[in-house]
């Protein structure tokens, strides 16, 4: 089930490391490596690890990689955070979307969310994830409730009614994909991509600090990161948006007994917040809360008021 590779890889892993380091190196701190085998799929994903106390598992969404949770891990004290590459991003080994199936996504993200666990955890843990991460961890949860403690949702996820803006629905189509995947993001392409996800205040002030945007440059000029992203967009999306069968729905939804917490910035293109209030109506223990002037990745506008608000909701869950 290994993808096939570009035809010109652009990996070079040292100097992608080198600015995947810097971002911890600028928040004061030096994460672990870890690699964990995913069986049945002959696939490993790699996971950056920090810190002790309850361990949490975070999900990124596409096309990035687990680098953008480094600001709030940085925030969140007490707790082991497991921030991983999902397949196909960042250093870890791809997946071939070319002729799966929306159960064989299903079962892949169990799979690899799975091995994580069982690997690096063996035992019940919190997830956290952003956009695809965030439909990621529903369909974790859903089919692995013994091994999720909780579920804490940063930024709209992709669930079933998650509006794609017209510049990714384009990227369905191959040529315009092959375009987007061959370009070297620069920090220009950068900026009007925070303020097209609704953070042109974080912009505004000055943000994200430099060593950020230069690892977000490094994923696209040193990994296959956006080559691999691409290509499960084109699977899973048409010009009219994602094609509901690939992504989580009710179903999963009502399969969330244990509580979720979903955060979302009211300027979210993806969706706004009462279509997530909708989603997370079907969750049995679901909190909502709404970030006003925050975007699609709200945890980048105030990292600290996100740990204060996540282990606020964990105490008052007695999730231990």
């Amino acid at each position: 089930m290994t993808a096939v590779v570009p035809r010109v890889s652009r990996r070079d892993d040292a100097r992608y490391r080198e600015a995947e380091q810097a971002v911890w190196a600028h928040h004061g701190m030096t994460p672990v490596e870890r690699w964990v085998d995913v069986p049945g799929y002959g696939i490993r994903v790699r996971a950056l690890e920090h810190g002790e106390g309850r361990p949490v598992v975070l999900i990124h969404g596409n096309p990035t990689a687990g680098n953008v949770f480094v600001p709030l891990v940085a925030a969140l004290s007490g707790v082991r955070a497991i921030v991983v590459d999902r397949p196909g991003c960042g250093l870890s080994d791809p997946l071939d979307y070319s002729d799966m199936t929306p159960e064989g996504l299903r079962s892949a993200v169990a799979a690899y969310v799975e091995a994580v666990i069982g690997a690096l955890v063996d035992g019940p843990v919190d997830l956290l994830g952003n956009s695809a991460g965030g439909g990621a961890a529903v369909l974790a949860a859903a089919r692995l409730p013994a091994l999720v403690r909780s579920v804490v949702i940063e930024g709209v996820p992709a669930i079933r009614g998650m509006r794609l803006p017209r510049e990714l629905r384009l990227t369905a189509l191959s040529p315009i994909a092959r375009l987007v995947a061959g370009h070297k993001v620069n920090e220009a392409d950068l900026r009007r991509s925070f303020r097209a996800m609704g953070h042109g205040s974080l912009i505004d002030a000055g943000g994200p600090p430099p060593e950020e945007l230069a690892w977000r440059m490094a994923l696209s000029r040193y990994t296959d990161t956006y080559w691999h992203e691409l290509s499960l967009i084109r699977r899973t999306a048409t010009l009219r948006g994602l094609r509901p069968e690939w992504v989580a729905g009710k179903e999963e939804l009502e399969a969330l007994r244990m509580p979720s917490l979903w955060i979302v910035g009211d300027l979210d293109p993806f969706a706004a917040p009462e279509r997530v209030r909708a989603w997370a109506g079907h969750a049995t223990r679901a909190s909502v809360h709404v970030m006003e002037g925050s975007g699609h990745q709200p945890w980048l506008d105030d990292p600290d008021r996100h740990a204060r608000m996540i282990h606020r909701w964990w105490a008052e869950q007695v999730i231990v």
